[in-house]
């Protein structure tokens, strides 16, 4: 009787070590550190678990990941405050993080948000 007791106490204290763990958040889309701005990460799911982060101008984006196959979440380049906020690594700046915002959630959203470049795609340039 002694063991089966010893036995359930065992299996208790590792089913909740043994459960799943939760899903973490999609990183997925565009970012900037001010949705206002025209220069930002564009964040790509490649996987579950690794992202390809490439960085975007006016013009568009690079062709090539900046960071390819990061997790993001315990990737030390990064800081996670929220889903919709992220902190990168300063380089140049000991312990220094820039902040940037999701301003969509889809990647293939980023527009740069360059009114020239607004006018030239519309076409409604005033003379």
């Amino acid at each position: 009787m002694k063991s089966l007791a010893i036995l359930l106490s065992f299996l208790v204290a590792i089913v909740p070590a043994a459960a799943e763990e939760p899903a973490a958040p999609d990183f997925s889309g565009a970012w900037k550190r001010d949705c206002e701005k025209t220069y930002g990460l564009k964040i790509q799911r490649i996987n579950d678990k690794a992202y390809s982060i490439a960085f975007c101008f006016p013009t568009g984006c690079n062709g090539h990941a900046w960071i390819a196959g990061t997790p993001i979440a315990g990737d030390p380049k990064f800081k996670i405050v929220s889903e919709t906020e992220i902190g990168l690594r300063r380089v140049d700046v000991p312990d220094g993080w820039l902040t940037y915002h999701r301003c969509s959630p889809d990647p293939e959203s980023w527009t740069g948000t360059n009114p020239a470049e607004r006018l030239r795609q519309t076409g409604s340039a005033s003379q």
